[in-house]
Order: structure tokens, then sequence, then C-alpha cells
């Protein structure tokens, strides 16, 4: 604010005082003006204005300065002026009297003051307390517009065509002027046709997209669920194993397939310069994206580096020369040999590796044509272990395994034993050797296969040159839209490692992830102008990165085109100096990608310089993203194969599926625990508890929840001694941070192991005649056990499926024991808890349970603390 000697003049930008400043210019200006009191100071210096000036003070005197203004208190005098020792641009202006509430004025005369800045506001109550502001602002209003009486339902062009003519006629009478061919009537048609279009532009633009219910683009529907907590997915990629069959190596260098190595589905017309149809392994070079011979070609790449040998292409499970052998349903381990001609070799395994074992041959005809396809599985190996068969020499004869005669001469049948994990046990059983009337005696029925790696859809490209669209408007974000559409979303990691020269080095081996958590296979690599390179990888949501992360979201379109959202230097790094950018990223996802097995039959040779940096003087160097220095050789791959079919590729979810589901799930889905119920609910969402039971307890000082976990894997649960139990720490921690997001303030949590009740119980059976007693208790004993029975049914016992306080009934166990064939009849003679004498609950018909307590009848004779199933029998055979 200034104030003008000719009245009052109201800015906001104040210019004139900084010409003032200027050394240069011979005039000074008063700046702002303070008001001092002081009640004890002697008469004639209690009240003072302190006014600084522009540059140094000038000389002033009393009569120089005049306070104009006052309503309540008028006529205030300058008693003395005297210059500030702690300040060269202040004076000190002592007055007679204290002013009231309203504004004075503070106006001095001297020949080296500016005349527009010789006068100032101030007020004696500025230091009283209110509830508004003191400044006094009076706002430069403009006039009100002369707007017209609009018609605000007009939305198409007749309708504005209308009150075009209808508002001319109001502010010209005498237009007259209405034939088409009228320059007038053309140019109001005109702005009609602009006013349609612009009027469909805000239907099917921000007022619609910003409401869940009408929004139509999949970013805005992307958005509105993200608000709900509900993430709407861009589907997932397929994902399949592939193994290879090698020729063998002509030196030893290692041989390896990179992650990355293209798979192609067949390929029956000649290359760009080929005469012929491709064979296995495709040239570097090969171009996707113009040659017409890949055109329509799936493509998945490996996710993982593997070792391969031509060692591993076949290899045989060694039965100990027994025969009609298999591998039982759930198996996790095997002993493993291979052959070259008669010579028997050791595999070379190692943990992580893939192995996939199948039917080679039919066991009843020994046929390979007849062999059962979808006896086909692959596992990874946990743990391997060089053994030998001291029986048995390393040499075959006449097919035959040669008995070992002569330990001096002869050395031991070398074997690896190795061990997969626990979930890619057998999901069938494997048969090994058979012997039938029709084939004989049928050997090595199933096989082991090396050389397998995981693979999954989409095809990798690198694309250069890119620019970055600053952010404008009220959309200060950066962008960058890809020219590939069908952007892959993958089972990994959305923030990958990578490696100097740009290439991921994390491997992928978990390839099942829902759509919902599958990540966008893309990274960036920007030039700055100050030539230095830096990488920028995907983020679901900027909302937790920081201010120097640099990520940025992939979001895609109903038409498969990607645009990437930078950040604002808030959440995001903002991408700013930015040269150029190269992008890598992956094309080729959905469902289009499940295809049958043996679908994918070539193998694309890696181009290493495909990794390049322009900036780097020396490429990529190596095979192996690991060690840059390695020396390792492509894989000699003499056979492609895909065993299995690829699976998951799922697309897009569309937007009427999401206006669906997400009101749905907001509903259904509740993310706070207050009541023991909510706990139990909470707890039973982790993949890993079979049951749960809460409880809350005042613990002195405040309340703590305690909830007792039933898990699914009973390998979460430790034995104590005495026959009690707990929580394995592992689960028991992962369980805590489970459940500690929805704890509320003021709560406490414990999380602990059920308490498991042994029983003890006694039944002798009476045996129908023409049945084996033997073979009738064990099918007895398999009734009430607690395992999986052979044709997928569960025990009576079988503790994952059984509850918190769920009572014992005896009528449930003569159930299941008189469904056995050849059980005439049951009497259950003990029927108790195991540590317990016998009390009612034989004659009562049930043992009841605690809130917190679960049967368990393990009958392992090593624990009988776990509970014990005694059974004796009468008749039969």
């Amino acid at each position: 604010m200034v104030l003008s000697p000719s009245g009052e003049l109201w800015c906001e930008d104040e210019r004139r005082s900084a010409t003032l400043l200027d050394a240069q210019h011979p005039l000074n200006g008063l700046d702002y003006v303070e008001y001092r009191r002081d009640r004890n100071a002697p008469a004639g210096r209690q009240f003072w204005l302190e006014a600084t000036f522009l540059k140094p003070a000038p000389a002033l005197d009393a009569p120089g300065a005049t306070i104009l203004g006052g309503v309540r208190s008028v006529g205030l005098r300058v008693v003395t002026v005297e210059p500030d020792a702690a300040n060269p641009l202040r004076l000190l202006l002592f007055l007679d009297a204290e002013g009231d509430f309203s504004t004075y004025v503070l106006a001095l005369e001297h020949g080296d003051l500016d005349p527009e800045r010789s006068e100032a506001r101030f007020g004696f109550k500025a230091g009283c307390p209110t509830e508004f502001d003191c400044r006094a602002v009076d706002l430069c209003v403009p006039d009100p517009l002369d707007e017209p009486d609009l018609d605000y339902l007009a939305k198409d062009y007749q309708s504005f065509r209308r009150l075009f003519l209808d508002l001319i006629a109001v502010r010209n009478p005498d237009w007259t002027e209405r034939l088409p061919a009228d320059f007038s009537v053309a140019l109001v048609e005109m702005l009609a046709y602009v006013g349609d279009y612009l009027s469909y532009l805000q239907d099917a633009g921000p007022a619609t997209e910003s409401f869940f219910e009408t929004c139509l683009h999949r970013v805005s529907m992307q958005r509105h669920a993200r608000l709900i907590d509900y993430t709407m997915h861009d589907g997932r990629n397929a994902a399949t194993f592939v193994q290879f069959d090698l020729e063998p190596a002509p030196d030893p260098t290692p041989r390896v397939v990179p992650a990355g190595t293209r798979l192609v589905t067949r390929i029956a017309r000649p290359l760009i310069g080929a005469t012929g149809a491709p064979g296995t392994v495709l040239p570097a070079d090969a171009d996707f994206d113009g040659d017409p011979a890949l055109e329509g070609a799936s493509v998945f790449e490996t996710s993982a580096l593997i070792a391969t040998t031509s060692a591993h292409n076949m290899l045989m499970v060694h039965t100990f020369a027994d025969v009609d052998c298999c591998l039982a349903k759930g198996t996790r381990e095997a002993f493993l040999y291979g052959l070259d001609g008669d010579a028997i070799y050791r595999p070379a395994f190692a943990g992580g590796d893939y192995l996939l074992i199948e039917e080679a041959r039919s066991p009843t005809t020994g046929a390979e044509a007849d062999a059962d396809p979808r006896h086909r599985h692959v596992v990874r190996l946990d743990a391997v272990e060089d053994t030998d068969d001291p029986v048995f020499s390393d040499r075959l004869t006449g097919g035959e395994l040669t008995a070992r005669l002569d330990p001096l001469t002869q050395d031991p049948l070398p074997l690896q034993r190795v061990r997969w994990r626990v979930e890619d046990a057998l999901p069938f059983t494997v048969c090994l050797s058979n012997e039938t009337a029709q084939a004989g005696l049928v050997r090595n029925v199933s096989v082991v296969r090396g050389n397998v790696a995981p693979a999954d859809h989409g095809r990798t490209v690198r694309r250069d040159g890119l620019t970055v669209a600053p952010g404008t408007g009220r959309w200060p974000l950066a962008t960058l839209r890809l020219p590939d559409a069908g952007l892959t979303r993958h089972s990994g990691p959305f923030d990958p490692a990578l490696s100097a020269d740009g290439r991921p080095v994390t491997a992928r081996h978990a390839l099942d992830a829902p759509p919902r958590a599958a990540a966008p296979a893309i990274h960036l690599r920007a030039i700055l102008t100050s030539a230095a390179r830096r990488f920028w990888t995907p983020v679901p949501h900027l909302g937790d990165s920081g201010a120097y992360d640099r990520h940025f979201v992939a979001e895609t379109d109903g038409d498969g085109s990607t645009t990437l959202r930078f950040g604002d230097d808030i959440h995001g790094r903002a991408p700013l100096n930015v040269e150029s950018v190269t992008a890598f990223y992956r094309v080729g996802s959905g469902r289009r990608g499940n295809l049958s097995a043996g679908a994918l039959v070539h193998a694309v040779s890696p181009d290493l310089a495909f990794w390049a940096d322009p900036g780097v003087a020396t490429g990529p160097v190596s095979l192996d993203p690991g060690d840059p220095g390695a020396n390792v050789a492509f894989a000699e791959i003499a056979r492609v194969r895909q065993p299995l079919p690829a699976t998951g590729g799922t697309d897009p979810e569309t937007i009427e599926a999401v206006r669906a589901l997400a009101p749905e799930e907001v509903k259904a889905i509740q993310f706070r625990a207050v009541t023991a119920g909510d706990w139990r609910e909470m707890a039973l969402r982790h993949p890993g508890v079979a049951s749960a039971k809460a409880r809350f307890r005042w613990v002195g000082s405040w309340h703590c929840v305690f909830v007792a976990i039933h898990p699914v894997d009973t390998g979460n649960l430790v034995a104590l001694p005495g026959g009690g139990v707990r929580l394995a720490d592992d689960f028991a921690a992962e369980i805590r941070a489970h459940l500690v997001k929805f704890k509320l303030a003021g709560t406490d949590l414990a999380v602990r192991a059920a308490q498991y009740v042994p029983l003890e119980i006694g039944i002798r059976l009476c045996i129908e005649p023409g049945h084996y007693r033997g073979q009738v208790l064990q099918a007895v004993h398999e009734a009430l056990s607690n395992r999986v029975r052979p044709d997928g049914s569960t025990g009576v016992f079988y503790l994952p499926a059984q509850d918190f306080g769920a009572d014992v009934y005896l009528s449930r166990l003569y159930a299941a024991v008189e469904a056995v064939d050849g059980v005439e009849s049951a009497e259950v003679l003990v029927f108790k808890r195991y540590w317990e004498l016998p009390g009612d609950a034989l004659d009562r018909g049930r043992i009841e349970l605690g809130d917190f307590e679960i049967a368990r009848l393990d009958n392992d004779p090593n624990f009988p603390e776990f509970g014990v199933l005694r059974l004796s029998a009468v008749g039969g055979a």
C-alpha cells in the first residue's frame, strides 16, 4: 500500500521504493512507522514513533513533523526529534500524548524527501488483541460486466444457433439478415458449431471423468478406485517353463541361457535375407518390428539366468535296481544319474536349479507316443548332495546295472540326491518302471530333464530419443507417452535392481503373482543436460515416494496406449534438465499369451548391444548379469521344448467390472479390528491361518487382545516338553506384522498358538467274516487319522480342519468307524483327555473343549503326548 498526497492510491507492488533506494538518486523516502511507549519514562519521553527511511535518516526537527488524523484524540504534537544511535535509517519522534484506535498519518516536510514517500499510516493500538487483520485494504473492484441473459441449458448446435440469433436481435434490433448465405449468419452458425463441439468435450471430459459412475477412461477409473482402496488391475502376462536340449559344447567354456532370452512360436517363413525357414535359434538381429515373417509371432522371455549343459538333457531316477517303482504323490526328493553310452555319470545341479519330471513313455505299452503329457511337473531344487550306490558300478552291461564285485577296480555308481521345495511336491504319482503282459518290463517310464528356465510373455523393446512433456496449467506433472501399445504387466518388483548399463539384474522366479500385484515391465534411462545418466523405475503410485526418488507411474488407457506420469519434487522427483530418454520396456500381455504346451520352439541369440549405453565406451561384456567379467557363452541349443502350457495371462479389468465390484468390496472388507470377532476375521485373512480365536483382557494398565493362531501348516508349530506347542518364531513375527495393521490406539496385541488338547481313545472292533483283520484295522486307523488319505479325503482328526472350542462327539467316531467296509460293529472303550483320569465323557457322548482349545490326536508312538489311538479287533480272517 502507498499513500498518495493527492488521495489514497492502493498498490500491491511498491516499485517506486526500489527506485529511491538507488544510491545515485538524490531523494529519500519514508518506509514505515512503528509506535512505542514506556510509561515509566520521564514526561515528554513516554510516547514515541520510530520512523524508518529507505536511506539514512535526514536531519529533521519537530516543526517538520505533523501528526494527522484521530477521532477521539486529535491535535497530537511532536515534541522532539532525535536520531536512533542503533539504526542510522531511523528517527525517534517523541509525542506529547497517545492516540486512539483510529488510523493516524505521520507527515514529514523536508527537501530531501520524495513527496510520495513523505507520509505513512500508523496506529497507536497495534498491540491490542483483535480477531481481525488490522491492515485496511481498499481493493480495486472492477465494474460488473454487462452480461446477456444466457440460456445455460443450450447444449447442441441448434440451441446455440437460436441463442446467438436471439442475442443479436436484442443488441441490434435493426439486424434482419436470415439467409444462410449471409456472412453474419454463416458466422453465427460457425460459432454454434464450436459451441456444440466444446459442449461435447465438456460432457465427455472433466464433467464426466470427475465422477466414479460416469467416467469413460481407464485412467480416470483407476484413480477413482484408488481413492476407495480398490486396485484396478491392468492384467498380467502368462508364464510357463521351457526346457533346452543342448548340443555338446565344443570347448569347456560354461554355457548359460541368460535372463531375457527371447522364445518364439514357430516361424514357417524365411526371415529377411534368408532363403529358408529359420532353425531352432534365430539370429540376434531378428527384426520383430519390421520383418513380415515375425509378424504375429508370440514372444516369451526367460526371467532368470540358468547354467546349462548337454549332460542334463535327460537323466534317470535311480530305483536301486528294483522294478515296479514309483515316486509317490507328495514326494520331494530323488536320486539321479546320467548315461553316456554305457558309462554312468553324476549330474551337477545346484540349489535353485529347475528340473522337469515327465513321463517319457507309457507304463502300459512302453511307447513314447503313448506317454501322458499331463504327467509333467517342474520343481525347483533347494538342496543337493553328491552320493553313490556302492552295490553297483558306474557302467552298464547289456543295458542293465552292473554289480560292483571288485571295489579296487570298479567305481561305485555316482548319484546326486536332489531335494525340492515343499510347494513343488509331486501333485501326482510318478511311475518309474512297470511290468505288464503286453510290454513286459518297461524301465525309465519317467525321466528327469535339466536346463529348465522360467519364462513369461512379453518382448523387450528399446526406444531412444523420447522426450518428456512438461506439465502446464493446472496439471503441473511431467508426462511421457510410450510409442508402443500393450505394455506388459508381469510378476516382478516395481523397483528392480539395475546394472550399470541398465539391465535388470534381479532374477524373477515367482511368476504367478495375482494381476493386482503385477508390475509394469519398464524402466527409463534419462540423459541430463550435464551428460549424466540416471535410471527411473515404476511404482504403483507416487504417494509413498520421496522428493528425491526417481519414480514414475505407468497409466494405460483403454486403447492400450501408456503414459508415464512423473513426480513434482514432493512426491517423486520431477524430471528436470532431461535432454532425452531411452525407455526399456516389454510389450505383450493378457490372455493371448496362454499358449498350449509345445508352442514355443525357437530361441533368439542374446543381443548384448541392445543394452549398450551411448555414453559409455564399452557395453556389456558378459552374459551373466551378476558377473560382468565372467567367461561364459550362450548355450548350444539343439531344441526348445515347452512342456507345460502357459497360464496366468489375464486381460485388463474392465471399467464395468470395477464399477460393479469396487463399492461392494469397500462394504465387505474392513480395515480395523475393534471386537474379538474382528480380530478373528483379520487373522483368517492370512493364508497360513486355518482358524483363530481372540479375547480381550485387562493387563493392569490397558487392554490387550490375545489372538490364538491355529496354522494351516503344522510345521509352523514348535513342540514343547510335556505336549505343549508354540508358534515358530518367523511365523509368529509374520502373523504379528499382519495383524498390527488393524490395531487401534490404546490396545496391545499378543499372538500365541492355540491350546491343543491331546486325546486318548480306545476302540474294539468286530470284523465281518471274509475280511482280513489287519486290512480293516488299517482302514479304520486311516479314517481316524490326522492325515490326508490317498483319495484326497482327510481323517477325522486332520489337524488343519479342527476349530477352536469344537467338542469331540462320540457319534462322529462311530459314524467314521462303521463307514469302513468290513466293520460289523464297534465299541469305544476309552474316550477322554490324554492327561486326565476317565470321567463321564464316555457316558455323555462328548469331550467338551474350552474356547481356546483344539482337539489333537496324532497317534505317533514317538509323541504320545499329542494323542493316542488304540484299536483292537475280533473276528475276521
